[in-house]
């Protein structure tokens, strides 16, 4: 799972590097997702892996971020993504206090994980 979540992270890279496109938006949210459940796994065997979630999760939250920046997205539409994006992620991936200068006033509509 942790040679996984490098190689998610690394082609998320990559990803990135090209122009922002809402397409590759779509992508690294469907990545923040996938290592979302396998981070769970990850957690469980806390005792025998070399990983830290967040190594993964961390420039996963960035890249999503750097694009919604890079596109331009409307804060209501950034929060309707995050939104999303809360509801399922489940354990602990995504940090939405890294948006707050792109959310504006519609950090406020950010719904916690429950």
């Amino acid at each position: 799972m942790e040679a996984a979540g490098h190689r998610l992270a690394a082609e998320v890279e990559i990803l990135c590097a090209h122009p922002a496109t809402a397409d590759a938006l779509d992508l690294v949210e469907e990545a923040i997702l996938v290592w979302d459940d396998l981070s769970g796994h990850l957690r469980d065997a806390y005792d025998i892996t070399r990983t830290e979630p967040e190594e993964i999760a961390d420039p996963l939250v960035g890249a999503h971020r750097d694009l919604c920046e890079r596109l331009d997205l409307d804060p209501a539409e950034i929060a309707e993504r995050l939104n999303r994006l809360v509801a399922c992620c489940h354990n602990d991936t995504l940090d939405v206090d890294g948006y707050a200068d792109l959310l504006g006033a519609q950090a406020d509509t950010i719904t916690s994980p429950t």
